[in-house]
Order: C-alpha cells, then structure tokens, then sequence
C-alpha cells in the first residue's frame, strides 16, 4: 500500500484539501482518502506539483497516425481532407501498424488512460486489443444522400459487431453534418441511445460547412467533385448545420467535436440537450488556423481531445490545455483539468472507472507541475 500527497490533488472535479493523502494499492485502485494526522508521517511518499486521476483523450483518429508530418498546415478543412483523400493508399500496411503503435504508446507515456477514437475501418483494432489504454471506438459513419442511410446504417452495424467481438468498446458515430444525411444521424443517435452509449460528431469546424447549409460557394465541392459524388439533388437548407441537425441529437450524452465556427446561437438551439462540447485547439490551429470563442462556451460542459497525428504536432492533452489558456482567459486551470479527466470520461460514458480520485476506482495518477503560466507532464505515478 502507497500513501501519497502533493502539494495539490486535483480530484477529476476539484482540489482536495491541502491535507488530503491518496492511499493506492500495488495495482493501483484507490483504497481511501485520509488526512495527513492520521498518518505516520514515515509512511508517507510526498511530491512537488499536483496530483491529478490519469487523462482522458475525448477524441482521436489512432488509425491516421501514419499521415504524421505528411500533410501541409493551414490548408483548410477541404483541403486537409482532400489531402488525406488523395494520400490513403499510399501506406503499407506495416508502416500503418507500426505508427499507430507509436501512437498509442506515446499517449500512454503522456498520461493518457482513456481514448475516444474514431475509426473508418478496423485497421486500428488490433493495436487497441493489445493496449494498455481504455478505448472507445466511434465507427465513423459517411453517407451525405439519405436514400443510402440504411445500408450505410446496417454496415456500420457489423464493423461494430466485429469491434465488440474482439471485448472492445464502441458506438456508432455520424463523421459531420455536411457528409452524413440528417436521416442517417438521426438513425445512429436513436441506435446509440438504445445501447446506452455515447454519440460524437465533428461539429461546425470550418467557415466552409457553414457556407455548405447557407447555399453559398464552398470548398468543399472541389472535394466532392474529386470523390465525383453528384449532390446536385441537396437543397441547402439555409441555417446553422447545428439547426440543421440539432433536434436528432438524444438525451444521452452528445459529444460535438471542434465547434471552431459555433456561435452562442447554435449553444442556445441545443442548451435543452445534454451536450459536451469537445475542443481539439492544436488541430484547429494546424488546419484552419484558428479556434473557437471559448468565451461563449464559459458555463458550457467542456471536454478536450488531440485529434489526429494528421492534424496535429502530437497527442499531448496538456499542449491542448496550454494552448487554450494561453489564447484565452475564459478558463480557470481547474476547469480545464477537469475537461481532461472527469468530463471527458463522462463524455465517454466511462466515468464509473475513469476521470475522478475516489475509493474503488482505478483512474490511473499523473504527477504535473505548473511552470510559470504553463502545466507540465512529469510522470505516471500508477
């Protein structure tokens, strides 16, 4: 048995008091909370920095961590995937197993417990059965004509069978409201509320959908006709894609990822909704090169993910919290520890193992350390 304090334990939601011992077992499952007078002194193991439950990375594509360095910043959301597009077979497939192995280590030697990922395919099955990491896999779903929703419906259905085959933990996902047909989300939301499981869309991440759902010009017709897919039949319906799309999301838990071009409008559509806005602001940067207004999103459920090593320098959730305080003032540290532990484990559905320092959980120990206005990743503690 293991008794620890630091300087701070940050719990999932709070600080704990200033006295609080952690008391953890060999195989890391939290035993108790007690108070340092209890305590032989002699017993205790003490730490500089703050103690925190380890992190969950909300979202993630482990299966395009081969595109590492291989596709230009600042290209713009069409023309990052029209990118991706063009680049897809050009990877054998040891090269891809090898870099999705890099990846998920990497995660896991940055602190990171948990992992909602989104995958088009099984290609990143196997590395997860063999992980120490939790994963939640969204099967992607893309299809933007309904009349193809439910073969496209009944598809995503088997990969995630194959996925649940191998005791993995997975739900069905529509990619984004300007690919995937208001029939068809609402289809998986209704599927997933059945299953009780999570539910996640790219959400309102490029000024282009927004275009897209007003009828204007938009990027994303160069990718279209590259894909050579006809929606000369799609009538623009002149809102918000979020008003687009809003009214299909369940009661559950609904994970809307980015929201880089979300306006307090489309917050005030959905605030009937138990939705959990996830901000992924290193990816933001390295497409559209820019980021959301956090300031609107201040009362808001907040959680953080890293995307992909396509869009991304790496998959460190701390770079993503320090990027945040650094543009913005509309967070306090607290909040932001608490949208990579407890509130994205809620987002997951996983917050009964994950995401909060109490008696009986296994959540996982991070040591961090605060240098000047800046967090950093010390060690795994268990």
């Amino acid at each position: 048995m293991r008794f620890l304090k630091a300087e701070r334990i940050f719990s999932g939601i709070d600080y704990l008091p200033a006295d609080t011992v952690l008391v953890v077992d060999d195989e890391g499952f939290i035993k108790d909370l007690l108070l340092e007078p209890e305590l032989d002194k002699s017993q205790i193991e003490r730490f500089e920095g703050i103690l925190s439950p380890g992190f969950v990375n909300a979202h993630c594509h482990l299966e395009l961590s081969h595109f590492k360095d291989k596709i230009p910043q600042k290209t713009g959301l069409p023309g990052f995937a029209l990118e991706v597009v063009k680049q897809r077979g050009n990877f054998p497939a040891e090269f891809m197993e090898d870099a999705m192995s890099a990846a998920d280590r990497g995660m896991w030697e940055n602190g990171i417990v948990a992992v909602g990922d989104i995958s088009n395919g099984s290609d990143s099955f196997k590395t997860k059965t063999s992980s120490k990491i939790h994963y939640h896999t969204f099967i992607e779903l893309i299809g933007l004509n309904p009349k193809n929703a439910d073969s496209i419906f009944e598809k995503g259905k088997e990969q995630l069978k194959m996925l649940w085959d191998l005791g993995l933990a997975g739900s069905l996902a529509p990619h984004a409201a300007y690919s995937t047909s208001k029939e068809l989300i609402h289809k998986i939301a209704g599927f997933d509320q059945h299953n009780k499981s999570p539910f996640s869309i790219h959400n309102q991440e490029s000024p282009e959908e927004a275009k897209f759902f007003m009828g204007e010009p938009n990027g994303f017709m160069k990718l279209y006709d590259f894909l050579n897919l006809d929606i000369s039949w799609f009538k623009a319906p002149e809102m918000s894609s979020l008003k687009y799309y809003g009214g299909n999301l369940s009661e559950k838990n609904a994970l809307l990822v980015h929201n880089t071009f979300t306006n307090q409008s489309d917050i005030n559509f959905v605030k009937h909704k138990n939705v959990i806005w996830c901000f992924c602001p290193c990816a933001n940067k390295y497409i559209e090169n820019t980021l959301p207004d956090f300031s609107i999103f201040e009362a808001e459920n907040i959680c953080i993910g890293t995307d992909s090593l396509a869009s991304n320098l790496g998959l460190d959730l701390l770079e993503e919290i320090n990027l945040i305080a650094e543009e913005s003032n509309h967070f306090s540290m607290q909040q932001l520890l608490k949208a990579v532990t407890y509130n994205a484990a809620r987002a997951l559905g996983i917050e009964e193992k994950f995401g909060q320092l109490l008696p009986g959980k296994r959540p996982g120990l991070n040591l961090l350390k605060k240098e000047d206005t800046k967090l950093k990743f010390i060690k795994k503690i268990c």
